[in-house]
């Protein structure tokens, strides 16, 4: 008998989606192709706003117990200038939307995909999806997965769920994804320890990229390092070590950080990542998170985007399961309840993503925060996500925002 809901990937769209679901009482089968834990290169922030969807879904102490770092603020820097913004806690939203959190991604994923199983989610880890099983007139009705002995079987469900990254196979074999030629970009990640410890993330600006760095748990360092793949095909060395230091010649705030610090693993790349799709639902099956389309917003919003996904398509999810005949209604209120979110985060990204390539433009823009804290705040609480673009066309916003300070 097919199961109500089959979700391909066990990152924290998939995993946050699959506890919401059992939680419901649904049958779920979470599925993904690795073991966990296991680690991702990742900016490993989580933005102020993700705290209220991990207690919507019972874990109010999840960041605590895996012992994730308190983020207070965003120092934002580059060709010459620096300035530092805190997250402010709005009094209609609560005060923990005043703190993000860095946590390493093999920590935080493995943890809900605990929390998922623990509610009654069925897990199959080392799982590959290698196609989609699909009705003659196209509804897709489940996936074919790879088992760890090399057996590709069948699962059906009533619901597929694409959230399997940002390289999504689900999204391209529905022919929904496009790559965003424009932003051709990849990063290097890898941690550190023995790095001062701050309560501020970083953001380096450089010429056509950018450093993401922030303190994880066990106070170890997570840095990041996005280039556009022409920079890293350029490169004469294949020394990366050395390759990251030309970059931080350009940031030399970060550098100094760095000096003391000791790298505990290899360079790991990742990438590309701007794709958009041109739906993210179809009959029988729905994509969330990355899936659904992505442009790396520089500034950590990536966890957000997917915990926001998550709840917004189980609510979809529910009604739709609940009432088959009313599917294609709950899916549209999916579709709009995400542009509504997300569109304006993501066209705030794309800006930023090519101002950097105007250091003219950057440079006075950040020299202009450092002369206003205020501004700052307001810019780093917008991109904690506690703040919506639409929100400062509200006058009750700025009353609300003026009492916060």
């Amino acid at each position: 008998m097919p199961t109500d809901v089959l979700i391909l990937g066990a990152g924290p769209a998939g995993a946050a989606l699959a506890r919401q679901l059992a939680l419901a009482g649904f049958k779920v089968v979470l599925t993904d192709r690795a073991a966990f834990p296991r680690s991702k290169p990742c900016g490993e922030f989580l933005s102020p706003q993700c705290t209220p969807y991990l207690v919507a879904l019972g874990l109010p102490s999840l960041l605590a117990d895996t012992g994730a770092f308190a983020v207070r603020g965003l120092q934002l820097g580059g060709f010459g200038a620096q300035a530092t913004g805190h997250f402010r806690a709005l009094p209609e939203r609560g005060p923990h939307t005043a703190i993000g959190y860095g946590i390493r991604r093999e920590v935080f994923d493995h943890a809900l995909v605990q929390a998922a199983v623990a509610a009654g989610t069925q897990f199959l880890p080392r799982h590959e999806c290698v196609d989609l099983v699909r009705a003659e007139d196209g509804r897709v009705l489940g996936a074919v997965l790879r088992a760890p002995d090399g057996q590709p079987q069948p699962h059906l469900a009533t619901w597929t769920i694409g959230a399997d990254g940002v390289h999504s196979r689900v999204a391209r074999w529905l022919g929904v994804q496009r790559r965003l030629e424009w932003l051709d970009q990849f990063a290097l990640a890898a941690h550190f320890r023995n790095v001062p410890v701050r309560d501020t993330a970083n953001v380096q600006l450089l010429k056509g990229g950018f450093f993401a760095a922030t303190t994880v748990d066990e106070d170890l360092f997570s840095v990041n390092l996005v280039l556009p793949r022409q920079r890293l095909r350029e490169r004469t060395s294949p020394d990366w070590d050395a390759f990251v230091a030309d970059a931080l010649v350009d940031a030399p705030e970060l550098r100094e950080r760095l000096a003391a610090g000791e790298r505990l693993r290899p360079w790991r790349g990742t990438g590309p990542f701007a794709y958009a799709t041109t739906t993210c639902t179809l009959p029988g099956v729905a994509l969330v998170g990355d899936a659904a389309g992505y442009i790396d917003p520089m500034t950590g919003e990536g966890i957000y985007f997917a915990l926001f996904g998550a709840r917004a398509l189980g609510d979809a999810l529910a009604a739709a399961l609940h009432a088959p005949a009313d599917a294609e209604a709950a899916m549209r209120g999916y579709r709009r309840t995400l542009a509504g979110e997300l569109d304006a985060r993501k066209l705030a990204s794309k800006l930023l993503q090519r101002a950097v390539r105007r250091p003219w433009l950057v440079r006075p823009f950040v020299r202009l925060l450092q002369r206003w804290p205020g501004a700052a705040d307001l810019l780093v609480t917008l991109t904690g996500d506690t703040i919506h673009p639409r929100d400062l066309l509200r006058p009750s916003f700025w009353k609300s925002w003026r009492s916060s300070a």
